[in-house]
């Protein structure tokens, strides 16, 4: 085959989303896959994402050297740290052209049109990205669990075991509402129940919990509401970072985005706005050469 194929992905810490675009930008197919973030799987990231386009490939029914006409527009979570970043490319496979940038690139790409503007994802984890008019971008967050990915799902998750823990001790000060409950059945409610649950508990089994503290915040458990209200509060400190006059264009995206916007502070819900497009419509941009490469200006005043 002699036309160009575009391989688009949007990675995270739960899922990947992974689609197959031909030469027009017509979209051919689309699949969800495992995590692809680096800080989770490294150079790994590999096996799901050239698995889930050999299975968009046979769909359509491309022929063998479909690999050798494609080419990578790829956003990954982790991607903000140059070493991990670095060995990514190194273990790429033969193909057409290849770049990668961070998740929240592609996120900010789709969201405004390649125009500048800013997101804020709100996931597994966060993080705050701007893209400004003179083509530069700025990171804040980011940093990751456990230290990061204030407002995440992740950080839900975290907070509400943690009272977990503290109700086992029968150390816990305030009280003990469904939403314990709720958690404690997921988790095991002994202590050895629950050591063993976070034994194996990577971030996304943390942000696994979110919704159902969000739906129990929703029912006006007092608990479920302290903890996503501090995570509406948290968000809002990352989009105060990349814009304290909030006049630039601002796009809440990611899974707990719809679900946390009953819970976030009227300031930040009136500021933001629809995203004109999903993170993989950016990762198209990326692939076809339509946006500049990713230069990160860290936020550090």
């Amino acid at each position: 085959m002699n036309e160009r194929l575009y391989c688009c992905v949007d990675g995270g810490a739960s899922n990947t989303r992974v689609a197959l675009y031909d030469d027009s930008g017509h979209r051919l197919g689309l699949t969800v896959t495992g995590p692809t973030s680096l800080t989770v799987r490294g150079t790994e990231a590999w096996g799901e994402i050239l698995s889930a386009l050999e299975n968009l490939s046979r769909a359509v029914a491309l022929d063998g050297d479909y690999l050798s006409q494609t080419h990578f527009g790829i956003g990954l979570a982790g991607a903000n740290n140059n070493s991990q970043r670095q060995k990514f490319l190194d273990a790429a496979p033969a193909a057409g052209a290849l770049r990668v940038s961070t998740d929240a690139y592609i996120a900010a790409l789709g969201a405004h049109g390649g125009a500048p503007g800013a997101v804020i994802i709100i996931g597994t984890g966060s993080v705050g990205y701007r893209i400004e008019a003179a083509g530069r971008c700025r990171l804040v967050g980011g940093w990751g669990f456990p230290v990061g990915d204030e407002g995440s799902g992740a950080w839900i998750g975290r907070r509400a075991v943690a009272q977990v823990a503290q109700i086992v001790d029968t150390r816990f000060r305030k009280r003990v509402t469904e939403m314990h409950h709720a958690v404690m059945a997921q988790t095991g409610q002994s202590r050895d129940a629950l050591l063993d649950w976070l034994l194996a508990a990577p971030p996304a089994q943390f942000a696994e919990l979110a919704p159902l503290i969000v739906e129990h915040a929703g029912w006006g458990d007092t608990a479920a509401l302290e903890i996503v209200s501090e995570a509406g509060r948290e968000i809002d400190a990352l989009a105060e970072a990349l814009d304290s006059g909030r006049k630039i264009p601002l796009a809440l995206v990611g899974g707990l985005a719809e679900p946390l916007d009953a819970f976030l502070p009227d300031r930040l819900r009136n500021w933001a706005r629809a995203p004109q497009e999903d993170p993989v419509s950016g990762a198209l941009m990326l692939a076809r050469g339509r946006a500049p490469d990713e230069t990160i200006m860290w936020q550090n005043r």
